[in-house]
């Protein structure tokens, strides 16, 4: 299994742990070999384990990347939580989706040969 350091910082507030621990629950939709390599990882980031120079395997790298994208779009860039009709004005929310979109710019930039699109595991 090919394995690439992490390679940035990633801040666990209270808004990422829910999300990661949501991350978690909804993994059920992978292959068992990818959702437990990925609920392992998920489980050391919020157990503030991970690092920028801890490895990660490549697969599981590109789902935790999706899966970022997916929610930055959701609490950040679609505007549910922007003051649009209907939609719920939690500024702790939409910060919480900037977060994650800008961690999720930086592994790009950080990994730009790994393959992010349409891996969510909500897709």
């Amino acid at each position: 299994m090919q394995q690439v350091k992490f390679g940035i910082r990633f801040t666990v507030n209270d808004y990422a742990y829910g999300e990661l621990a949501n991350f978690v629950e909804c993994a059920d939709n992978l292959d068992d070999d990818v959702r437990e390599r990925y609920t392992d990882f998920l489980n050391d980031l919020m157990g503030k384990r991970v690092k920028p120079s801890t490895l990660v395997d490549v697969d599981v790298l590109e789902v935790f990347g999706s899966d970022l994208d997916n929610r930055a779009h959701i609490d950040y860039l679609e505007g549910n939580y922007d003051g649009a009709p209907g939609a719920l004005d939690d500024p702790d929310i939409v910060a919480g989706g900037k977060m994650f979109w800008g961690r999720y710019n930086k592994l790009k930039q950080v990994h730009p040969t790994l393959k992010f699109s349409n891996l969510s595991q909500y897709a």
